[in-house]
């Protein structure tokens, strides 16, 4: 039996997350699919646009057999943290074969090479890095000289074109994180890339895959329209439109946002993760500018700190995700645990050798899990529990208890 495994947000499914999934399943002769999905906020720092149980919905009926829950530190950490807690939680579950995701290039073993020398840090890159950060360049750009320099004093089929789109295109770059997160896991899953198709993921151009930023503009513009069929599954167009009370109020969200950051303000932001000194400082100074949570994102913004750095942080302060504490994951090798959101009757078979396996907790039931989670893993699901909770002020749906929920079996 194979078994791949794909990382995702879903927000929303659309065709080329479909195709991702065909592609893998039909390259690899794959026999399952699991998904682990970030829930109910995401890596650009912003709520969900659908609720996580719809999306979870979304993708089994368009492929998927079972779908775990990516817990909230991870799932709206940077991109190192998004990938070493997915990784390490997608490779505890001890039934992965091939770790599936779409990048700008087809060819894996570039993006394995760049993972490789980030992985080692053989003594020529850590050099050319070094000397590129004293005379002031960015780290993005001291790691693109130290990466060529790298791969120009070694025999290389990669031409210099390859190497800087590989860095620098976002797909890519999250690929290489996986990589670099398998090796360093020493994990016997093998990364497998499929070449995006389509627009480019940032692009709002409407086409047959049209990424999830012009969907979710095209839907704030018209509604859950007749349009949607071009770029979206129709069974995902339809649960869109049962879910639409259970998708977030942006108003409400940056009056909440607002609120928490002057409740914040007196004691600073230093202590919640991805905030720096001068970034608290910078909120605080600009703190009664503040109109909504877009345009203060974009006050922030410098040549130092981007639109989803600053949005990631203030995510953080919102929902109480604190340096300490993803501090204490990391060393506890990425605390995890295996919570389901939804699977197909069929797939109870696998979710039993993930249970025999016994590597991490695998939740379907909530009410059990203090008699299967350790202290830490109880902390890290009763953040990711509040965070779902808080998700629901954000809606015209309300909070719900998750432990009267039962997960999606399809």
């Amino acid at each position: 039996m194979k078994t791949i495994g794909i990382i995702a947000e879903y927000n929303p499914f659309h065709n080329g997350h479909k195709y991702l999934i065909d592609s893998c399943k039909k390259a690899l002769d794959a026999d399952n699919v699991v998904v682990l999905m970030s829930g109910d906020f995401v890596q650009r720092g912003t709520p969900s646009f659908v609720e996580k149980y719809a999306k979870a919905q979304m993708a089994l009926c368009n492929g998927a057999d079972i779908v775990f829950e990516l817990p909230v530190y991870y799932s709206t950490g940077s991109a190192e943290f998004f990938a070493s807690g997915a990784v390490r939680t997608l490779d505890r579950l001890g039934c992965i074969d091939y770790l599936c995701f779409g990048s700008e290039t087809d060819d894996t073993s570039l993006l394995s090479d760049i993972a490789e020398i980030l992985v080692k840090e053989p003594t020529d890159y850590k050099k050319t890095l070094s000397s590129s950060l004293k005379k002031g360049n960015s780290f993005a750009k001291a790691r693109q000289e130290a990466l060529l320099e790298h791969f120009s004093a070694h025999k290389t089929k990669f031409t210099k074109t390859d190497i800087i789109k590989a860095i620098s295109s976002p797909n890519n770059i999250l690929g290489i994180e996986y990589i670099k997160a398998l090796k360093k896991a020493k994990s016997s899953i093998i990364p497998f890339s499929v070449k995006r198709i389509g627009q480019d993921y940032s692009s709002e151009n409407f086409s047959e895959f049209s990424s999830a930023t012009a969907i979710r503009s095209f839907i704030s513009q018209n509604g859950i329209s007749k349009g949607l069929d071009i770029t979206m599954p129709s069974n995902c167009i339809n649960l869109l439109e049962e879910n639409q009370d259970k998708s977030y109020i942006c108003q409400k969200f940056s009056d909440m946002m607002h609120y928490k950051l002057l409740m914040e303000k007196e004691k600073g932001f230093t202590s919640f993760l991805d905030v720096s000194e001068d970034l608290s400082n910078k909120i605080c100074s600009n703190l009664e500018k503040y109109k909504d949570f877009d345009s203060f994102c974009g006050l922030l913004k410098s040549k130092d700190l981007t639109y989803s750095r600053i949005s990631r942080s203030l995510v953080h302060i919102f929902l109480d995700i604190t340096a300490s504490n993803m501090e204490e994951y990391v060393k506890d090798d990425y605390t995890s645990f295996a919570k389901v959101l939804g699977m197909k009757k069929d797939s109870s078979v696998l979710l039993k050798e993930i249970q025999k396996n016994d590597k991490i907790a695998v939740l379907t039931n909530l009410k059990k899990a203090p008699s299967v989670c350790n202290k830490l893993e109880m902390r890290l699901l009763n953040e990711t529990l509040r965070s779902s909770e808080i998700y629901g002020c954000l809606n015209a749906y309300g909070t719900v208890n998750e432990y009267r929920l039962k997960q999606i079996i399809l």
